[in-house]
């Protein structure tokens, strides 16, 4: 699978794309146009995040973090967080753990 090919981009909602799911792990690849947000959520496990393609705001907190390509946060379990798309495309991998 290449996941730039794989990945639908969407005007309506965040494009998203599972690549691995079990019983302890959750692998998806999220795609992100340009101000296009990924509504304030809480993740509940460990995650990891990393940038694949275009750049993304990451707010937590009343902070902002840029990031970029080849960029990994992780992500602070049961924190309200978002994500806005910097660039015309931006792709972002997740990776829950259990």
């Amino acid at each position: 699978m290449n996941i730039e090919e794989s990945l639908i981009f969407n005007t309506e909602k965040p494009a998203v794309l599972s690549i691995k799911k079990s019983e302890d792990l959750n692998l998806m690849a999220i795609g992100l146009l340009r101000d296009q947000v990924l509504k304030k959520h809480k993740t509940n496990v460990p995650a990891t995040l990393l940038v694949l393609k275009g750049g993304i705001d990451f707010l937590i907190s009343d902070t902002e973090i840029p990031l970029v390509v080849h960029d990994v946060f992780q992500i602070p379990v049961n924190k309200e967080h978002e994500v806005r798309g910097t660039e015309s495309e931006n792709i972002f991998i997740l990776l829950k753990e259990k």
